[in-house]
């Protein structure tokens, strides 16, 4: 695009039609839906909520053209964004301070204002421009975690981004630390008349979407309804996401699934190392599928089929163990545990002999158990005894929450009913030691 294209009236084009702002910021798959969503969430000084399906490119319109348009409409207003964790938004962040550099958007601001914009601060998380006249201790764009102190902080407008998620949908104390938040943020951080935007999709019944109901108008997006991605896609997205997120994140609906054999995980506080542990690994070798490692430690004695309650963590990785093999190590480590087990069916044993490179008790054994017999008995058996370390990885426990019988990834459910039975069911252990200590 030349510059001799760009005049008042091609700005006033990109104001009324933001997704073409994008277009030329590079963001060439926005299309005029994406220009109502902007429109409707940054016009209007009332809190506004966009549910829309995951994958929609939501941040791209509402945290990067949304508020590179507001830099060119309302010059001095003070825009937050709040996402669950600092980093991300200092991503988004980034990605504004980058497209203000491109030859074409200056002449945009040029031709608006009447001089080329430039940053008068531009560090991790916080950006100030020349066209903001104001002075403020607060800049033009500034990143915020959802743990962030906010106190004393004021803004004319407020982007929360995904700021409930799969932890929202894991943890009871996550889900109120959420609403917490969003109460402290509509009453005290925004200014009087001034606006917010809230956009994700929702994770439980009870999360923090309750609230921004209370006092925010909520547009609702659905793929099935509002679809740019094609039948295709609608397909691919079913035939890789499991019912539950399916439902939630492109539906928009939680739905109760009476299928479902595992409620709501119970937690711990930390961890107690001063326990005896004991660790399983799920390997994945090609495909789709997660690595998934499980540590269990009886809480209240020293034998663990003798145990009523266990503290227990879990982590997942997306890809071939053998990647992973240090990690495990590191993790088996750190938790202080005895042995760890692997069944040898998938690699004719290669896995266990790594870790046994790594110095860690190996143990294993050749599975010829149903799978889902194994999940549904000896898993939904423990699994009230269980309390789940808060560094446990979402996605580990957002597995064995989803799992239905055939349905994928179910490595976190079948890592740790795995270890249940070895550990904790010596009449049914397959397991023997890879060699003598």
């Amino acid at each position: 695009m030349e510059y001799k294209e760009i005049d008042i009236d091609f700005v006033k084009l990109l104001i009324d039609q933001p997704h073409l702002l994008g277009w030329l910021i590079g963001k060439d798959k926005l299309t005029p839906l994406h220009s109502e969503w902007i429109k409707y969430c940054w016009d209007s000084n009332k809190p506004r909520a966009l549910m829309a399906f995951r994958g929609g490119y939501k941040s791209t319109a509402i945290d990067t053209v949304g508020t590179i348009r507001n830099f060119i409409v309302h010059p001095n207003e003070r825009v937050a964004l709040i996402r669950k964790s600092y980093q991300d938004s200092c991503t988004i962040v980034n990605a504004v301070k980058q497209a203000m550099e491109l030859p074409e958007l200056k002449e945009v601001f040029r031709v608006a204002h009447g001089f080329i914009p430039k940053a008068t601060m531009a560090k991790e998380g916080k950006l100030r421009y020349n066209f903001k006249t104001t002075i403020t201790p607060e800049v033009s764009f500034t990143a915020h975690g959802i743990e962030s102190s906010l106190t004393g902080m004021h803004y004319d407008r407020i982007i929360c981004d995904d700021i409930i998620t799969l932890k929202d949908r894991i943890s009871k104390a996550e889900r109120e630390k959420t609403k917490e938040m969003v109460n402290e943020i509509a009453t005290n951080i925004i200014d009087p008349g001034k606006g917010s935007i809230w956009i994700g999709t929702p994770w439980h019944r009870d999360d923090a979407w309750t609230e921004i109901n209370k006092f925010a108008d909520i547009a609702m997006y659905p793929i099935t309804e509002f679809n740019f991605l094609g039948p295709d896609a609608i397909e691919e997205k079913k035939r890789t996401t499991t019912p539950f997120l399916y439902s939630a994140n492109y539906e928009l609906e939680i739905r109760k699934d009476e299928t479902s054999l595992f409620t709501e995980p119970k937690t711990a506080e930390g961890w107690d190392y001063f326990k005896r542990s004991y660790a399983h690994v799920d390997a994945a070798f090609d495909g789709d599928h997660y690595c998934g490692l499980t540590i269990l430690s009886p809480l209240d004695n020293n034998e663990p089929s003798m145990a009523k309650k266990f503290q227990g963590i879990g982590f997942t990785y997306p890809g071939n163990v053998k990647a992973w093999v240090s990690e495990i190590a590191r993790y088996y480590r750190k938790y202080k545990c005895q042995y760890i087990y692997c069944e040898t069916n998938p690699d004719k044993g290669y896995l266990a002999n790594q870790l046994q490179k790594e110095g860690l008790r190996v143990r294993t054994y050749a599975e010829s158990e149903n799978k889902h017999i194994k999940i549904s008995t000896n898993l939904y058996e423990y699994w009230d005894r269980i309390y789940w370390s808060p560094d446990t990885d979402p996605e580990y426990l957002n597995q064995i929450l989803d799992y239905r019988e055939g349905s994928e990834p179910d490595d976190a459910p079948d890592s740790c009913a795995s270890l249940i039975r070895e550990i904790c069911k010596p009449h049914k252990s397959k397991s023997k030691s890879l060699y003598e200590w």
